[in-house]
């Protein structure tokens, strides 16, 4: 930005000595001026531009972050430490200090008391339902849906994705290769068409397991025993059987996420 001066303002800028000639000591040239000119402007942009800037946001190695008694904490290795700064986790999620957060551009929300959100985007309620909190396109409990911002609308027209992935109402999908399918329960995609892990949750709730499968709650019966997707066998008194053959036992209130189905591409 450059500042112009007229004749006349030029004019004013020149004094007098007692002799009555102008003092060439007191004379400022044009250039000058417009010099000193763009200096301030470029100091007071600095600091609108400092007075604006974002609270930092801090790199953390925590796995995730929970609210308990309206306090907000971070997890770490099973510790809780009070948030006392902003944190970001892989795929542009921000989670603040108040226990709201976001994801990229989209609309902040909050986390609510006894959700955990994860560093890998999923966000665990306290009777073990989990889903991400990134956009996706998913077949729950019959009904494609798509959710974005934490928002579900169900689909009702055939949605086609960047990467030629098609899917209908229905369930019905075409994937880029050209084969066709049906999505399975529980079964995810990102908006641009990338097919998503799916993950099944066992938590021990009031001293009862409830396991989410496929997308879908089930409440297992003390003598009950569920095969999971992985592998994992589930027992009803809160004990899992391992892949590999070791046993845990759940802590009342703890919620274990397992592998759930294969992607089909």
């Amino acid at each position: 930005m450059r500042t112009e001066f007229s004749p006349v303002q030029r004019t004013t800028l020149q004094q007098k000595n007692p002799a009555g000639q102008p003092d060439r000591s007191l004379r400022i040239h044009r250039r000058e001026w417009n010099r000193i000119a763009s200096a301030l402007f470029c100091l007071g942009f600095l600091s609108v531009v400092g007075a604006f800037s974002l609270p930092a946001q801090t790199e953390s190695p925590a796995d995730a972050v929970t609210v308990k008694d309206a306090n907000v904490y971070s997890m770490q290795g099973g510790q809780l430490e009070v948030l006392a700064d902003n944190l970001k986790f892989p795929g542009d999620i921000v989670v603040n200090t108040n226990g709201s957060f976001k994801v990229g551009n989209g609309q902040e929300r909050k986390l609510e008391e006894g959700q955990i959100l994860r560093r890998d985007g999923w966000l665990l309620n306290s009777d073990g339902v989990a889903w991400p909190v990134f956009d996706y396109v998913a077949l729950k409990e019959g009904k494609v849906v798509v959710v974005r911002d934490g928002q579900t609308e169900t689909l009702t027209k055939t949605m086609v994705f960047p990467n030629k992935l098609s899917i209908s109402p229905d369930g019905s999908c075409v994937y880029p290769d050209g084969s066709n399918a049906h999505l399975a329960d529980g079964q995810l995609f990102q908006l641009d068409g990338t097919s998503v892990p799916t993950k099944d949750t066992v938590t021990l709730k009031d001293g009862r397991v409830v396991v989410q499968k496929s997308g879908k709650l089930i409440s297992l019966a003390p003598s009950q025993i569920m095969g999971m997707n992985d592998g994992t066998r589930v027992r009803g008194d809160g004990s899992l059987v391992n892949r590999d053959g070791t046993t845990t036992q759940l802590r009342e209130g703890q919620t274990v996420l397992v592998a759930g189905p294969a992607p089909a591409h």
